[in-house]
């Protein structure tokens, strides 16, 4: 044993660094769309977590910290803008980039959304190219910002 002991270990290879993948965590009713959504999201490199509802999302945005949070603004229960608004009042999730989405056309939506601090809003329904760019584009300005709580 000792003479083992004396003896060099070898050395491992380098292991080459595997990007981070990104979180995205889809609070959504439609199940159709959502699984939509998840689809084009994990094609595209995400790894993705869904939730048809707050009650369930909430809890999934405390635990999983996604790197964004794709958010229907009509919910049961809890709709979307509520839990948006309860969110920016948490510190643990406060900072996490969320990105609305829609069926309703409406300005006040819009607006309300953005107040609440959405870094976009997409209206239903949403073109692969734009949601994997809307992605992207908040991901992107996200890092720049860092700091992100909802940064891994």
């Amino acid at each position: 044993m000792i003479a083992d002991a004396a003896k060099p270990s070898p050395v491992a290879p380098e292991q080459p660094q595997l990007p981070v993948q990104k979180t995205v965590l889809i609070i959504e009713d439609d199940a159709a769309f959502r699984d939509l959504l998840a689809l084009h999201l994990s094609r595209a490199g995400y790894q993705v977590l869904v939730a048809e509802d707050a009650a369930a999302g909430g809890p999934m945005l405390l635990s999983a910290r996604p790197d964004l949070l794709l958010l229907d603004i009509l919910l049961p229960y809890l709709g979307g803008l509520e839990l948006l608004e309860a969110m920016r009042h948490d510190p643990e999730v406060g900072q996490t980039p969320v990105v609305c989405v829609t069926s309703m056309r409406d300005d006040a939506t819009y607006i309300r959304a953005m107040e609440l601090g959405a870094e976009a809003v997409l209206t239903k329904p949403v073109r692969v190219e734009e949601l994997l760019a809307t992605t992207a584009r908040v991901m992107k300005a996200a890092r720049k910002v860092g700091g992100q709580s909802g940064l891994k």
